[in-house]
């Protein structure tokens, strides 16, 4: 035998190359040259989505996060209210305090000489705390309406197959808009807060000179030049200050509610505060737990109580009992993760776990198995073999180097079963705790598995098995049967004289009634072989398809601008007046007098304010309705999108675009927008007066716009880049932390922690040192366009120093400060524009998904009668589907006939097309030929209409984030008497009366609340309230218990017997009830008639199939 070949898997290893800005002496610093390389990589399009800028040292997320937790972990410790905003205040040190101070003095040194207007500014600068409380106000309210939309979308994106074959698309819309209604009139009155805000702060400045104007007036001071034109470029400077504060407020707002929820986290008790002790005193004992009570939260009834359990060196204990009765809670009580009450709990030796609902992450297959362990290729392989795999990777073209998608979306449910049960296998452990990994498999490949895994390769070790299986059951050395919570029987098989509810009993019937149970094959398989930026700001600005608010905003800006530079004109001209009476007659002067000047200034001011207001306000609405089109016409498309979409597109992407780009719309790109509104009409109207007054200005000026315009040339391609990458890289990130919530438990077990930080460490890195580039170039922007503005100020003083062309000292004032104004003006607009244009990608990103292709649900071909089908006949004619083009067909040819109130039972090897079947019955893929209910071509039927009319349950249950009486009567088409009595039928009254709000208690996100054999039975009597006479079960009763599954059994044939029913099942006493067995191979029929007459062709696919049980159970007996 070769020698084992070891290696440890890596995922995404890259070099520690040395960011350039560390390489970097203090000339390139201080001038950003170590930015040039980057900037030309961007324009020669070497700098792409998968390239990797090894982050800066102390940019690295692992030393931060490090650092940030030892500060949190002594501010938890040394405190006795715990404070997250002091701790990040240590985090990030006094330089940053240091440096606004120095921002600070700067500004006070240059006011000392206003002192009258700055009262104002003062008041204002204290008004900024009302605001800031307002803002936080609505900044939480928002956030929950935001937080609940965005686990609704989180429902829909990653139940979207579910969502549709249950037609659930109208009442998933309503609740989105309904949350997204609340959550706009929250956004709202944040944005007319800030708008209101950075408002008065645009036009404080000129507030602040009438105030000086009207005290000189009115205490008869004359007019002074000097004093009045420095009180203006004071107050300019002020007022940059003052606008900067309004933003740090609306930030500020933003970060308080961040803080408060991570503070809210991090002070709950979310880790297990159980301790498990090293096991004395018991030998060869490796679990055990006396008197254990444990809870899955506080607040909750028990979920196992006084429960004793032994689990010895070697030997295999099976865990049983109704569905609901505790065994998983058992098992995630000896994981630490239920909170212990009372009693004692000890472990001897490593834990390798298996979860009832399958976790497989977006990796390869060979990834999802060695996980975090070495590589051994001899152990893996033999793992492959004795889990099942090996044909089913025959089957992918790149075999265990196949991605799997994500949640495992590329595979069926028994691969990810298999999957998830060769992770626990391949690690080498002391204990095996598997959660029921054989129900979602056919019965042979269970036999198979149970055989070859667990009674040989285990045979050694301490294993704890969930099952229903009896037969499994009898070759356990122990047996423990649990009901609520509690320990009824321990003891060995053939003690067990008699099970709850008569489970022996039903046991013997369903030995008795078939010969043989499996077959030898897996579960079906599907094999995997800058846009325009005008078109974009078009697209935002004619979103609500109203061109009437965007042109009546456009003439705000335009007469408030007017009004803005005729009350500096009109101060020029009254400075001339009074400082050079004889460049005017003597009428001019007697009829404009320092009360009529004032009472024209007064009216210009006014009129300022007022148009301000009106533009502020009729922004934000028009804002509000832009991106709430955009919202809409984003979620519609998500919604009504094809399967196909979702198959090709990871779900983190999708994610980031209905929250992060959604959120850019709502609230940055308005602020930006308007910012870079006003700056526009100002640069433009100061153009305007400045040229007119003095026209050799015209040329530096024009010089200046050159420069700038080759700047934006020049930085505005490779921010968008950046920008671009950076909402790429992010996607991942929602990605990986999606998958880790899901498989909490195994990375606990596997001890995986670090492994997972590791790889969201990397994915963070990747998206901080584009983003950090993004940010420094913003910097570098920043640092050039100041240089060349310092250049033109120099200039224009010169020029007025060498050309004396006006004797107006008015004239000569009001051309210093325009020119003033221009430089810091046209600069913020620079700055303004192109955070601007970079987040315009957000709009991008979220139009792009305008043109998808997406179902028509509401098509009228034909529309049906309400009563149909009233019959229930299916005919398949030449049906063939695959599920992309460029992909070989999995059904090929069907032809087949299913006759009204016929009970059909669908069997078929891996790959069969079982499942494949059943997506063409509901049109969730294109498919070739005809398929007719009731003679009526189902695509002819709107998809609505299609899919309510038949009622499915499938092997994955879903219940998604709400009520239980939104899970059964999403349409609301029911009384409380329907839905007890029903809930009775499948005998979850007695469970769902004891929630503390019954049918009104609230579900966690994907069903949680129940175990996975409820969420069946949920699922089932939401199909029982349907009452459609075409009914699909689709491993239906997988996880259920054998008595609830015999009870299940007879409400189906009691409430369905009129109708036709499609069953895939693998417990074979299901399918032989059946009318008629429908056997595929290949995506072919192969068999289609009787289970009594297919079993009487003994060369036949279903009579090897059934047969094949007879020879696992002799298997069996070779390993006992």
């Amino acid at each position: 035998m070769d020698s084992p070949k070891t290696k440890k898997i890596t995922i995404n290893k890259t070099p520690k190359n040395v960011h350039p800005k560390e390489k970097a002496n203090f000339l390139s610093h201080f001038l950003f040259c170590w930015q040039l390389k980057t900037i030309l990589d961007c324009w020669r399009n070497e700098v792409t989505d998968d390239s990797f800028i090894t982050p800066i040292r102390d940019h690295e997320t692992q030393l931060l996060g490090d650092r940030l937790e030892a500060l949190w972990n002594k501010e938890n410790i040394s405190r006795k209210k715990p404070s997250f905003t002091r701790t990040l205040a240590q985090f990030l040190g006094t330089k940053y305090v240091l440096f606004g101070l120095l921002y600070s003095i700067a500004d006070t040194l240059s006011v000392y000489e206003g002192v009258v207007g700055v009262g104002i500014i003062v008041i204002f600068s204290l008004s900024q705390c009302l605001f800031f409380t307002k803002a936080v106000a609505e900044r939480q309210k928002m956030t929950r309406e935001r937080d609940s939309r965005l686990r609704i979308m989180n429902d829909i994106i990653f139940r979207m197959r579910e969502i549709k074959m249950y037609a659930l698309e109208t009442p998933f819309a309503e609740l989105v808009n309904k949350l997204r209604r609340c959550e706009l009139i929250h956004m709202r009155k944040l944005n007319h807060i800030w708008n209101e805000n950075t408002t008065i702060a645009t036009y404080l400045d000129k507030i602040s000179i009438y105030v000086l104007i009207l005290l000189l007036t009115t205490t008869g001071a004359p007019l002074n030049p000097q004093l009045i034109f420095m009180s203006i470029n004071i107050y300019n400077l002020l007022k940059t200050s003052v606008q900067h504060s309004n933003i740090a407020v609306n930030l500020m707002s933003d970060l308080k509610v961040c803080i408060t929820r991570i503070e809210t986290f991090l002070l709950s008790d979310h880790e297990s505060t159980a301790d498990t002790q090293k096991i004395e005193g018991i030998p060869s004992c490796k679990i055990y737990a006396h008197n254990l009570t444990a809870k899955w939260n506080p607040s909750q009834e028990a979920a196992i109580k006084n429960v004793d359990f032994i689990l010895g060196c070697g030997q295999l204990v099976a865990l049983t009992g109704d569905t609901g009765s505790g065994k998983s809670s058992l098992l995630q009580a000896i994981l630490q993760e239920l909170l212990i009450v009372d009693g004692n709990l000890s472990r001897d030796g490593l834990i390798s776990y298996a979860s009832q609902n399958p976790w497989v992450f977006s990796a390869t297959i060979q990834e999802n198995i060695i996980f975090n362990e070495t590589f051994n290729q001899n152990k893996y392989l033999n793992v492959l073999k004795i889990c099942a795999l090996e044909y089913d990777i025959s089957l992918f073209s790149h075999g265990d180097k196949t991605l799997v998608g994500e949640r495992g979306n590329m595979l069926s449910g028994g691969q990810k079963a298999r999957i998830n049960l060769a992770r626990a296998i391949y690690k080498d452990a002391d204990i095996y705790l598997l959660d029921n990994p054989l129900a979602a498999m056919d019965v042979s490949v269970a036999q198979q598995i149970f055989t070859q895994c667990i009674l040989k390769y285990l045979k050694t070790k301490s294993v704890v098995l969930i099952t229903h299986n009896l037969k499994f059951l009898n070759y356990s050395d122990k047996v423990y049967v649990l009901e609520d919570g509690r320990v009824m029987f321990s003891g060995k098989y053939e003690t067990l004289e008699d099970l709850p509810n008569n489970v022996q009993e039903k046991n013997n019937e369903t030995l008795t009634k078939l010969s043989a149970k499996s077959y030898k094959a897996q579960n079906e398989t599907k094999e995997h072989k800058g846009s325009d930026k005008v078109n974009t700001y078009t697209t935002y600005l004619f979103a609500n398809e109203s061109k009437f608010f965007v042109f009546l905003q456009l003439l705000l800006f335009i007469l408030t601008q007017v009004f803005i530079n005729g009350s500096d004109t009109f101060l020029s001209f009254w400075i001339n007046l009074r400082q050079n009476p004889s460049n005017f007659n003597t009428t001019l002067l007697q009829y404009f007098s320092d009360v009529k000047c004032l009472y024209i200034y007064s009216g210009f001011i006014l009129i300022m304010v007022f148009l301000f207001h009106m533009g502020s306000l009729n922004f934000v609405d028009c804002c509000n309705k832009c991106s709430a089109k955009l919202h809409d016409t984003l979620f519609n498309k998500i919604l009504h999108g094809t399967m196909k979409f979702f198959d090709n597109h990871a779900s983190g992407r999708i994610i980031n675009r209905i929250s992060n780009d959604i959120s850019t719309i709502d609230e940055i790109i308005p602020q930006y927008m308007y910012q870079g509104a006003r700056q526009v009409c100002s640069v433009l109207g100061v153009y305007v007066v400045v040229n007119a007054v003095n026209y050799y200005m015209i040329l530096p000026t024009l010089i200046l716009l050159v420069i700038f315009y080759y700047y934006v040339q020049a930085f505005r391609p490779v921010l968008n880049k950046l920008k671009r990458i950076a909402a790429t890289r992010k996607s991942p990130i929602y990605t990986h932390v999606v998958a880790t919530i899901d498989g909490l438990t195994t990375i606990r077990v596997s001890e995986a922690q670090k492994h997972s930080l590791s790889k969201f460490e990397r994915y963070q890195d990747s998206y901080n040192s584009i983003r950090y580039l993004h940010q420094a170039l913003h910097s570098s922007y920043a640092f050039w366009t100041d240089f060349t503005c310092m250049l033109y100020v120099a200039v224009v003083i010169f020029f007025l120093i060498i050309f004396k062309k006006s004797d107006m000292v008015g004239n000569v004032g009001l051309s210093i400060t325009q020119s003033l104004l221009l430089i810091s003006t046209i600069q913020y607009m620079i700055k303004i524009y192109s955070d601007l244009d970079s987040r315009m990608t957000s709009v991008e990103r979220v139009a792009e998904y305008g043109d998808l292709t997406v179902e028509d649900i509401n098509k009228n071909e034909i529309n049906p009668p309400t009563t149909w089908p009233a019959n229930g006949k299916i005919l398949f004619q030449s049906v063939s589907m695959r599920y992309s083009p460029e992909k070989p067909f999995i059904l090929r040819n069907i032809d087949v006939e299913f006759q009204a109130g016929e009970k059909i039972g669908i069997v078929g090897r891996t790959g069969a097309g079982k499942s494949s079947l059943i997506n063409a019955l509901f049109h969730l893929y294109e498919y070739e030929g005809t398929i007719l209910i009731d003679n009526v071509d189902v695509k002819m039927v709107p998809l609505s209409t299609l899919r309510s009319r038949i009622a499915t349950v499938s092997q994955d249950p879903v219940l998604f984030s709400g009520t239980m009486r939104e899970n059964l009567d999403p349409f609301k088409e029911f009384t409380n008497c329907q839905l007890w009595s029903v809930l009775e039928e499948v005998n979850l009254k007695q469970i769902v009366s004891n929630l503390p709000s019954g049918l009104s208690s609230s579900l966690s996100e994907t069903g949680v609340n129940f175990s996975t054999g409820q969420n069946q039975l949920m699922c089932l009597a939401r199909a029982i309230l349907k009452e459609c006479t075409i009914i699909v079960l689709d491993e239906a009763t997988a996880f259920l218990d054998l008595d609830t599954d015999k009870l299940i059994q007879a409400t189906i044939q009691k409430r369905f017997h009129k109708a036709t029913i499609l069953r895939i099942a693998h417990r074979l006493d299901n399918v032989m009830n059946s009318d008629k067995i429908l056997v595929l191979d290949d995506g072919c029929v192969v068999e289609f008639g009787t289970p009594n007459g297919l079993l009487q062709n003994m060369n036949g696919y279903f009579y090897k199939y059934v047969h094949e049980y007879e020879n696992s159970s002799l298997n069996i007996q070779t390993y006992i």
